[in-house]
């Protein structure tokens, strides 16, 4: 009851001790022990009448009732009988130490209570103007921590692809920020993990084979969902490189779509036997024709669907390569290197019909073709609508030819003319009517893609450049895709420099055509790659976070809203400046709500549901404070002693909450274990089950330090004491008011249902001050 000499009844801000009183009453009342169950309803109905938002029996909020009732306990216990005028204590370049004590002592000169002396700390709070870089440093108190929660996370899959081929990609599963997240998150997270700097990775995107979007670093990653598939490429720097480095996005595909044609597109009927194969299309190779008559009858039809190829295999990929040395064998080891972790390349056995590697020096003996049949072939397609015929198991050409050789195919697409090595490597030639006509005597007999026999070896992944050297030839082409996707094949010169734009985008185009020496069979394949070890637990890790993670997000800056906009002395006018909050000085008992609600509008509103670990031992905020530090001062490390737990959502929910009664002497032991407090119900529980998702205001006290009130104000009330009531009669009458002895033992000589002790003490009070 010495709290009573407190008492401030002139306080306009307070209750005139109304609301000290009744909690004082609450208190005597369940720690008596007489009742099973008590009902605070006179303690609520002090608060609201203070407070209309906590009249009536809907569901309120435990943290705003508890800093309510915490403020309101302070004034009416405040020591400060007259508040003198003060004003807001700025930096103006002084230290930061001599500000933070001027601006306590000037509180204080207000406000001192044992609330304070117990439970407020001090902030730092940092702002600086965006336009004139004006700071503003002051000191202001504060009674909780109100920390925010890290915003939902949801867990990508990234494949990382090193710069050097040979390496297998590895997948790493990253956390980042449901909303406001970016590509920078991302970049950051593979950095430390493969020790390769962020500004050295690429992210990319990846839909059906082929690069959807890239990502820069400033990039939002909102509307990436988990089921995406995201690629980051590690690129050679400048720096190391020491000159101008290419970046080439490359993009697999097959020559010919692997489409059986069963019958005729014009006339629909099927070819009468095997000898009589249809003749595709030399651009699209997706139908097929008995001759050239159904092909010119189907031509208008067919001429707004007639597309070159773009079916793609396996996954595109990013890689970098000095300028000195992009040479077409540098970019085929590249290539051919990151291509095997996601395609099957197969070499199937030799078959009657194609030139065999042995005989590949035969086939350089051809007779050339004479210039004019190239010309007649090409005027002949011309005349059929661009539409050339070859037979079924002939490569994919470009528009207006018949198939050729399969070095020269693709070079003339680009340039319109045929090549020189037209005339040396061509086994086919076109003739006027604008078939295709094998020069191979075994050509009718050749099989189709779809009857190859099955293949029993598999092409090496790695290209070597010695192959080129001993004469066997690539199973691929690169060529480069223009502005309009146009190809334009690379010139297989091994040694030469290929000159290429800055981001171009390459095609490795497989020779999946079965008449040329060089034919493969291509498939796409799940994509080979080895797990991150240290990735296994971030989908587990993801809505879980630490109440280190909560101080880490309060204690960094963040920029102002439109309608908190700052009033900038220097600049005259509101600007939303960049505002930081840190901890200066902490109190006896910290008390942190976790800001699990939030509220994006009037309408919608939101909890937070995920999981906070906080430690129940040796809480260090050591690395939070930046108040002076003092040698004698012990650290600010926290024992919990306290949880208000919160079930439901918005609409509606349930209250519990853990306590323990910790030892004065010693805060890590506890005079009273851990009790589970449910409305009227009481059990005790392990430490261990304290830790929940469920928890939102959390109750430290400091190690080693005292929580009592100063000794200034425990002296018991006696005769002799200026303070006290004046004798015996009046301790006695406060000792029924309060409805209970002294004495553990002694029964109450009133209880607080006979009669309402607040006002009897409020009124006997008053008197005193009066008549005193």
């Amino acid at each position: 009851r010495a709290f009573e000499a407190e008492i401030n009844c002139s306080n306009p801000l307070g209750t005139g001790g109304r609301l000290a009183i009744g909690f004082a009453v609450l208190l005597r009342a369940l720690w008596k022990g007489t009742h099973h169950a008590f009902q605070p309803s006179k303690l609520k109905a002090i608060v609201a009448s203070k407070a209309s938002q906590f009249t009536g029996y809907a569901q309120h909020d435990a943290q705003e009732f508890m800093a309510f009732l915490l403020d309101g306990l302070h004034e009416d216990l405040n020591r400060i009988q007259t508040k003198p005028y003060t004003e807001t204590v700025d930096s103006d370049g002084r230290l930061d130490e001599v500000v933070a004590e001027e601006a306590w002592q000037r509180h204080k000169m207000r406000n001192d209570s044992f609330i304070v002396d117990l439970f407020q700390g001090q902030f730092k709070s940092k702002l600086v103007c965006p336009m004139c870089s004006k700071v503003s440093i002051t000191f202001d108190p504060f009674l909780y921590l109100p920390v925010p929660l890290p915003q939902k996370q949801k867990v990508l899959s990234v494949f990382y692809f090193a710069k050097e081929p040979h390496k297998k990609p590895v997948k790493f599963l990253v956390s980042v920020s449901k909303e406001n997240s970016s590509t920078e998150e991302v970049l950051e997270s593979i950095s430390r993990s493969v020790r390769v700097k962020p500004e050295n990775l690429r992210l990319a995107e990846i839909v059906k084979n082929r690069f959807q979007r890239s990502f820069l670093p400033s990039h939002s990653l909102d509307t990436v969902s988990p089921s995406d598939t995201l690629f980051c490429f590690e690129v050679l720097s400048k720096d190391l490189a020491k000159e101008r480095v290419v970046l080439l996005k490359v993009q697999q595909k097959l020559q010919v779509p692997n489409i059986s044609i069963s019958k005729c597109a014009a006339c629909l009927k099927p070819p009468v036997s095997d000898e009589d194969k249809l003749k595709r299309c030399t651009r699209c190779y997706r139908v097929g024709y008995c001759n050239q008559v159904c092909q010119k009858t189907h031509w208008p039809s067919h001429k707004s669907q007639c597309r070159p190829n773009s079916e793609h295999v396996g996954f595109p990929f990013l890689v970098s390569v000095p300028e000195s040395r992009l040479s077409y064998a540098r970019l085929s080891q590249l290539l051919e290197g990151y291509s095997r972790f996601s395609v099957n390349v197969f070499q199937p056995p030799f078959q009657s019909g194609r030139t065999s590697p042995e005989t590949s020096q035969s086939r350089l003996d051809v007779a050339p073709v004479p210039a004019g049949s190239v010309d007649e072939a090409v005027a002949g397609s011309s005349t059929a609508g661009s539409g050339g015929l070859v037979s079924e198991s002939h490569s994919q050409l470009p528009e207006g030819q018949a198939e050729e050789s399969q070095s020269s195919a693709v070079r003339s697409e680009a340039s319109g003319s045929p090549s020189p090595s037209q005339t040396s490597l061509s086994t086919t030639r076109t003739t006027g009517s604008g078939f295709s006509e094998s020069l191979d005597p075994h050509a009718e007999k050749e099989t189709s893609c779809e009857k190859a026999v099955r293949p029993e070896a598999a092409v090496t992944g790695y290209q070597q450049p010695n192959e080129s050297a001993s004469g066997h030839a690539s199973p691929f082409y690169i060529a480069l895709l223009d502005s309009s996707n146009k190809e334009q094949r690379l010139d297989e010169k091994e040694d030469a420099l290929a000159d290429l734009p800055e981001d171009a985008t390459l095609e490795l185009v497989w020779k999946n055509n079965e008449r040329v020496k060089e034919y493969v069979l291509v498939s796409s394949k799940e994509l080979e790659y080895d797990e991150d070890p240290g990735s296994l637990s971030e989908t587990a890790r993801a809505g879980h976070f630490t109440l280190e993670q909560c101080l880490n997000l309060f204690t960094k800056p963040e920029v102002l809203a439109p309608e908190e906009a700052w009033y900038c002395p220097k600049c005259q006018q509101h600007r939303e400046a960049s505002k930081q909050l840190l901890l200066w000085r902490l109190p006896n008992v910290l008390i942190i709500q976790l800001k699990r609600f939030s509220f994006r509008s009037f309408i919608w509103r939101d909890k937070i549901n995920d999981m906070v670990d906080f430690p129940v031992r040796n809480l260090d905020l050591s690395k939070f404070c930046i108040g002076q530090k003092d040698e004698m001062q012990q650290p600010p490390v926290y024992d919990l002693y306290a949880v208000i737990n919160h079930y439901g959502g918005m609409i509606g929910g349930h209250y519990t909450a853990y306590a323990r009664l910790p030892s004065d002497k010693n805060s890590q032991r506890s005079d009273v274990g851990w009790r589970l407090f449910d409305d009227s119900t009481v059990t005790m529980v392990d430490e261990s089950q304290v830790v929940t998702r469920y928890a939102y205001v959390l109750f430290y006290r400091r190690r080693n330090s005292p929580v009592e009130r100063p000794p200034r104000f425990l002296r018991p009330v006696t005769a002799e004491s200026p303070t006290a009531a004046g004798d015996a009669a009046s301790q006695a009458s406060s000792q029924s008011l309060f409805g209970t002895d002294l004495h553990p033992e002694g029964p109450p000589s009133l209880t607080p249902e006979v009669f309402d002790p607040v006002d009897a003490i409020v009124r006997r009070l008053q008197y005193k001050l009066k008549y005193a």
